[in-house]
């Protein structure tokens, strides 16, 4: 007999200083169940997450969130995070901190043994226990055995998220959190996951922006709204959410006005009697006929107080259960400065060559690309994206090949990491101090409106404090507000939320200068590219695996 799955959340509510995240909030999950999570950047997707990963590992490494209303988890959690921060030796061997998210005694106290970590003793033990399985799913993976005995810090983002995946995928707990699995992965981790998820026979509940993995996964999708801090709940993948939430969205309004227009009514005729009753005087009984006629009156009276209580019943129960309104998406909107794209923009690479540590990363990589042009970078995690792109911005040198690029281009550089953001200063001072851009306070809080950063928390505060979706957001108002013609975006799509990825994608169509981007949106890529290079093409890097 399988073991029970379930988690139960009644009436949760939680703030951070003066945000409020959850207001009486209801939740449940139960075996089978695979939910994607989605709403607003800073709506508090994560911190449900955590929240739920904290309440049951209740040691003294877990989170502290003080919170009310119920929440009940019957099954063993395992948790990707979205970052690694919380790994707590993040200088150790790779293997030993995926070992660390086995729950089997025999293996935690192999770990415990004072062997010689990454000796041959040590791997004996290890492979006698489950070493095996192991390298059988990191090469499924796409992961490198030389990599596990490097330390988990220097790995790349793509090879810390598959690390952690192929220990939860050996574990197989009970109910998986993902916060944004896909994020760093390349195409061969992505099918991977896409197809562990698929025949996963637990529950899942992730946060994700990859729109194709929804669609082949998930069977349900719960929208956390702003306005009411509770989920909203629909059945299916992205494209019928989409058509459900309007449609749920039209059919509340619907009856909501129905509700008014009876509320309306019954408040009418509650007035109504309560003249009437008042207009009814009992006449003082002084013979026969009188009181015969008082008592019918009477009578009279208290059918009439009767009907009035029963509409004023009627009206609090109306009142109570008042439909409520599924709120429109706030919508994002902004436009690129097409005078700042000359209709002679070029960028030319040819035969660019990178080595690391003795190893080609890429060699001749070479391609055009002028106004219009959409090019998407792809290729296996460690094969170099994220190397061509800071070589492109004059970051990095190459070890040969040329980049020429047109006389008055300017470059507006999103780096996937937020390595260039100044989290201690807020959205505003940030682009206020950029001498880059030319513009008042009130236009630049006007811009990060259109994008999305609205909120008096979003705009005021030092952006180590908003969601990673939110400093994103300033990043792209940034280079929008740089006037750049040329747009290099490292994993673009990357904690965006659904309503502002489809505004932004319209944009980046309709943008005249050039984009060259690295990303492993399949969604993204399909909807946007004119041109697509991988540089698996280019590399000798995953022969060797």
């Amino acid at each position: 007999m399988k073991n029970p799955i379930k988690i139960t959340i009644e009436s949760l509510t939680l703030s951070f200083g003066k945000k409020s995240l959850f207001d009486e909030l209801d939740f449940s999950l139960s075996r089978g169940d695979k939910v994607t999570l989605v709403g607003e950047n800073g709506c508090g997707k994560t911190t449900f997450l955590r929240l739920l990963n904290s309440t049951q590992q209740q040691n003294s490494n877990s989170e502290l969130f003080e919170y009310t209303g119920l929440i009940e988890i019957e099954g063993k959690i395992g948790f990707l995070p979205q970052h690694f921060e919380d790994i707590t030796n993040p200088n150790e061997p790779t293997i030993i901190t995926m070992l660390k998210f086995f729950p089997d005694s025999d293996i935690q106290q192999f770990l415990d043994q004072p062997l010689q970590p990454l000796s041959e003793e040590w791997y004996n033990e290890l492979n006698s226990l489950i070493g095996d399985e192991i390298y059988q799913q990191t090469k499924l993976l796409g992961l490198n055995n030389d990599l596990l005995e490097q330390e988990f810090e220097s790995l790349s983002g793509g090879e810390k998220t598959k690390s952690i995946l192929c220990a939860l995928s050996i574990v197989k707990p009970d109910i998986l959190l993902l916060d944004e699995p896909t994020n760093h992965l390349d195409v061969q981790g992505i099918e991977w996951l896409e197809n562990f998820l698929m025949e996963y026979d637990g529950a899942v509940v992730m946060v994700t922006h990859d729109r194709t993995l929804i669609n082949s996964v998930s069977n349900r999708i719960s929208e956390l709204s702003p306005h009411t801090k509770k989920f909203v709940h629909f059945r299916g993948g992205y494209e019928n959410y989409l058509a459900q939430e309007e449609k749920k969205r039209q059919r509340a309004i619907q009856e909501r006005e129905f509700q008014e227009k009876e509320l309306k009514n019954l408040k009418q005729k509650s007035i109504q009697m309560a003249s009437s009753m008042k207009a009814r005087k009992l006449r003082d009984p002084k013979n026969r006929d009188k009181i015969s006629y008082n008592n019918q009156e009477e009578r009279v009276h208290k059918g009439t107080s009767k009907a009035f209580n029963q509409i004023t019943r009627k009206q609090e129960y109306l009142l109570e259960n008042r439909i409520d309104l599924i709120q429109e998406r706030n919508k994002i909107s902004f436009e690129f400065d097409e005078n700042s794209v000359s209709s002679s923009l070029c960028i030319e690479v040819s035969d660019l060559t990178k080595s690391f540590a003795h190893k080609p990363l890429f060699q001749n990589v070479s391609f055009t690309l002028v106004s219009g042009d959409r090019l998407i970078i792809q290729g296996p995690n460690g094969s170099g994206k994220t190397t061509l792109m800071n070589i492109l911005m004059g970051l990095t040198e190459s070890d040969s090949g040329t980049v020429t690029i047109s006389k008055h281009a300017k470059i507006g550089y999103l780096d996937q990491e937020q390595e260039n953001l100044i989290l201690d200063k807020s959205a505003i001072e940030l682009l206020m101090e950029d001498s880059s851009i030319q513009a008042t306070k009130q236009k630049i809080i006007s811009e990060l409106c259109n994008l999305g950063v609205y909120t008096w928390h979003d705009l005021n505060s030092p952006l180590k404090s908003l969601s990673i979706g939110c400093r994103r957001k300033v990043q792209l108002c940034k280079i929008i507000m740089q006037k750049c013609s040329i747009l290099v975006l490292d994993e673009l799509t990357n904690h965006i939320d659904f309503p502002s990825l489809e505004v932004i994608e319209e944009a980046l169509m309709n943008f005249p200068g050039i984009i060259i981007a690295t990303s492993h949106d399949r969604y993204f890529t399909d909807k946007i590219a004119t041109d697509i290079i991988n540089l698996e093409d280019y590399s000798e890097f995953n022969n060797d695996k």
